[in-house]
């Protein structure tokens, strides 16, 4: 196990507990779907030697992060996505062929369904939908984005300063864990793993296991994530916009979903965009406008002019689902309300 595959698996157990807030259950050994109506040799998700399995048409793939949503739009079968994280340095861009695998496993698994001579019991067996998000630290080439867009594949971007506190922190886990070396086992960073997880959501807590340096910054990044919450937005056109924020904005949302929103960028930082709420104008929410929406924003001679119909045309409304209770889900709007964004200042 190299240092950079696991920073990706550690990241992806800090970023799935961030997410919960959108209903997003993690499928874990502990909590496998069983249908009692199929035979344990055809179960859709398995646990084998390498781990955790899922059925597709062709065979099953082994999988590392994936979760069932809570809530059902209409229209559509009950939603689970698989989650991949990548950590490189800055300069390293996620490329095409990291997205072509999410797009063949998709369709492998999108495709393994068939109600020919399939009998009533069989047909009762919950059918679901799935996708696949790629979350990088240092952003995607133009061709994967491209390539992601045309297969509904979602990348999100982690590139933006709010991230950085996490992403430093499961650096440092992995240097004192991998103590200079390059590799270690696999057995032994699994093993790691395991608690890693169980000691980010509180399944677990006695963190005197590994060494008191280990122990110490993973209990600092459990404390970092604290009162934390990632919500997916989606917006009027085909992308998704991730929100990093904090227990005030929850509490705001919880005495008003429904909010009005200035939208500023800031000239200073390259493509830093923050988002204001009209119930508390000293709430700023970074996000990184994804790089093809960039691309077109630049290539216009007036940047304040081509900002506006962005922000009008394309992320005017953020709207994401959040449980903002931990136990009911909540429909959530922020709007783009241009004459209170003219009233705010960076």
């Amino acid at each position: 196990m190299n240092k950079q595959q696991a920073k990706g698996y550690l990241l992806e157990i800090v970023l799935s507990k961030l997410i919960e807030v959108n209903g997003y259950e993690v499928i874990t050994e502990w909590n496998i779907p069983y249908e009692p109506e199929l035979p344990p040799e055809e179960q859709e998700i398995r646990n084998q030697s390498n781990g955790l399995n899922i059925k597709g048409r062709g065979g099953y793939h082994q999988f590392d992060t994936l979760g069932t949503f809570k809530i059902t739009p209409p229209f559509v079968y009950p939603l689970r996505l698989f989650m991949e994280a990548k950590c490189y340095s800055k300069n390293y861009k996620i490329g095409i062929d990291r997205v072509r695998m999410g797009v063949g496993l998709l369709s492998d698994i999108n495709s393994n369904y068939s109600t020919v001579n399939m009998s009533s019991n069989l047909l009762s067996i919950s059918r679901y939908h799935y996708h696949y998000a790629i979350f990088s630290t240092s952003g995607f080439s133009e061709p994967a984005q491209r390539f992601a867009l045309a297969h509904k594949i979602y990348l999100v971007d982690l590139s933006g300063e709010e991230y950085k506190p996490i992403i430093n922190l499961v650096n440092q886990t992995i240097y004192v864990l991998f103590n200079r070396k390059k590799s270690i086992p696999k057995e032994e960073f699994n093993e790691f793993k395991s608690w890693f997880n169980q000691i980010i959501r509180e399944e677990r807590f006695d963190s005197g296991v590994y060494n008191a340096k280990l122990n110490n910054i993973v209990l600092i990044l459990k404390e970092n994530i604290k009162d934390k919450y990632l919500y997916l937005a989606t917006t009027n056109s085909s992308y998704l916009i991730p929100l990093l924020t904090d227990q005030l904005f929850n509490r705001i949302l919880k005495n008003n979903p429904h909010q009005k929103i200035a939208i500023k960028w800031d000239r200073k930082k390259n493509n830093k965009w923050f988002i204001i709420p009209e119930d508390n104008v000293d709430i700023r929410i970074g996000f990184i406008l994804p790089k093809l929406l960039d691309i077109y924003w630049k290539s216009k001679l007036n940047l304040e002019e081509s900002s506006f119909r962005i922000k009008k045309e394309l992320i005017k409304k953020m709207s994401f689902i959040a449980y903002l209770d931990n136990k009911n889900p909540t429909l959530c709007t922020l709007t783009f309300d241009r004459q209170f964004t003219e009233m705010i200042s960076l």
